[in-house]
């Protein structure tokens, strides 16, 4: 009977262990994640600044381009249509970019 006791305590304490030992991995990997949430956290700052600083490039060029169009001279529309295209290509890489940044960290 006694070595039944034992046995039980034996599978009980192999028990307990297995228990201590699975704790031990998860704190660890806790402490892992946590380092690494605050790493993404960190980055996604970074990046929100990088997209506020590439909206007011974006607002800056609108208002220059607003600001050409009015200087531009109405006898020239082929040149003020090729500007437009390069503005518009120039604008539409802006927002692909800015879209790009969203996406990455949405």
């Amino acid at each position: 009977m006694e070595s039944h006791i034992d046995s039980q305590i034996d599978r009980i304490r192999a028990i307990f262990y297995k228990l201590k030992a699975d704790i031990v991995q998860e704190q660890e990997r806790s402490a892992a994640l946590e380092i690494e949430a605050k790493r993404l956290v960190e980055e996604l700052s970074f990046e929100k600044q990088k997209t506020k600083e590439l909206q007011r490039q974006v607002e800056s060029l609108m208002d220059r381009i607003s600001t050409n169009e009015q200087e531009v001279n109405p006898d020239s529309s082929e040149k003020i249509f090729r500007k437009d295209e390069e503005i518009d290509a120039l604008v539409r890489e802006i927002e692909f970019c800015i879209q790009k940044l969203k996406n990455k960290h949405a």
